[in-house]
């Protein structure tokens, strides 16, 4: 296939580029520049996604060369975002593939375990532009068959990105800080009494299911979570989390309304937007209509 990666240098970008450069796949890869790409054997093609008329037009010049058979975009974040990607790719592409994110839907959700239907009722700027992103794609496909597929990815982690989540963290360097903290047995700060069900998915696992749906015709128009297998309490989690370090965690549980009242604002944007809810999603439809997608969760209770 031709490929098209918009944004290959971040986590679940990255390794949509190096699942399609497995399977043999041509693989262009536009962004800004200012980071590195890690995989190699990719053409790259360097622009500013916000400079739309420069991007549009430069998008419809690589289409001409050949057109492609999936486009995978990872930075539209907004409607703006996404109707700027129509004018692009309108008849230019077989099959679009849209990054979205749980966080569209908003919490809390009608069931514990979350499917596709969930009405929207995001909670947070970047969820409300997703949501406003997902309704354009798709009407886009039920007004002239816009070729476009949408993945919501929960909590992705690897190489690039935080495998730790931590829940009132402003960055991920603060992953090191948290490990070494287990390791030298100090106390971590665990939301509410720990009870709270997460999900995660290993990067290469959601990298695999955008990969493998690529130029399926039966995903045209949909919606799919796209999440790790396993359900675990945060309590779980950091006890896998201490499995993987050599060390059990020294959990102190502190009132979540405690740490969003006296933590920095800053400090607190997942905690507020999703952490402090259960956050689970089905996956069986992907799993339905996309077999080659594998979401084995790395760090669970049953690994190695």
């Amino acid at each position: 296939m031709n490929t098209l990666v918009i944004g290959g240098t971040g986590l679940i970008s990255g390794g949509i580029t190096r699942a399609l450069l497995r399977r043999g796949h041509r693989v262009t890869v536009f962004h800004r520049g200012r980071t590195r790409l890690r995989e190699r054997g990719v053409r790259e093609v360097l622009g500013d996604r916000q400079d739309r008329a420069v991007f549009e037009a430069a998008m419809r010049t690589l289409s001409a060369e050949r057109p492609w058979d999936a486009v995978f975009d990872l930075i539209s974040f907004n409607r703006d975002d996404a109707a700027s990607a129509v004018r692009a790719f309108r008849g230019r592409v077989r099959h679009f593939l849209f990054c979205s994110t749980v966080c569209a839907v908003g919490v809390p959700t009608t069931k514990l375990i979350c499917d596709e239907d969930e009405p929207y009722h995001p909670i947070s700027g970047y969820g409300r532009g997703k949501r406003d992103a997902e309704r354009l794609l798709r009407g886009a496909w039920r007004s002239s068959r816009f070729p476009v597929t949408v993945f919501r990815p929960s909590h992705t982690y690897g190489p690039g990105g935080g495998w730790v989540l931590g829940t009132f963290m402003t960055d991920w360097e603060k992953d090191a800080e948290l490990v070494n903290r287990i390791r030298r047995g100090k106390p971590v700060v665990v939301h509410g009494d720990g009870e709270a069900i997460w999900q995660s998915c290993y990067v290469d696992d959601v990298a695999n299911g955008f990969v493998a749906a690529a130029g399926c015709r039966k995903t045209l128009g949909q919606i799919y979570n796209i999440c790790g297998r396993d359900l675990l309490t945060w309590n779980e989690y950091y006890a896998a989390v201490g499995r993987a370090v050599g060390r059990a965690p020294r959990i102190v549980h502190v009132p979540t309304d405690a740490i969003l009242r006296e933590a920095p604002e800053g400090a607190t944007g997942f905690l507020r937007e999703i952490g402090r809810y259960h956050g689970t999603y089905s996956t069986a439809k992907l799993r339905r209509d996309v077999p080659g997608f594998d979401h084995a969760f790395h760090i669970g209770p049953n690994a190695p």
